[in-house]
């Protein structure tokens, strides 16, 4: 492991060694869990992010071609086809 330096504030720092005593936890302990929650929790996030962003997009492209594609039945045109068939 590596051993980093960080800044909290006063009342943090009390909260933090106040659940540490509770828990009977390291204060390192505590602040490593709670990064690997917050980056768990992060990149739930991203990834939310990213399937809206793609979903945007998806509904983007279906509207430019229904704009390209005029006035167009779908069910008109399986029932043509399939009148063709016959």
């Amino acid at each position: 492991m590596t051993r980093i330096n960080a800044i909290l504030d006063d009342d943090l720092l009390n909260k933090l060694d106040q659940a540490a005593e509770d828990m009977k936890k390291s204060r390192s302990f505590l602040i490593r869990e709670a990064s690997e929650r917050y980056l768990r929790e992060y990149e739930v996030k991203k990834a939310e992010e990213e399937r809206i962003r793609k979903f945007e997009a998806a509904a983007r492209l279906q509207d430019d071609l229904r704009e390209k594609g005029g006035e167009w039945n779908g069910v008109a045109e399986i029932r043509k086809a399939r009148d063709e068939r016959r």
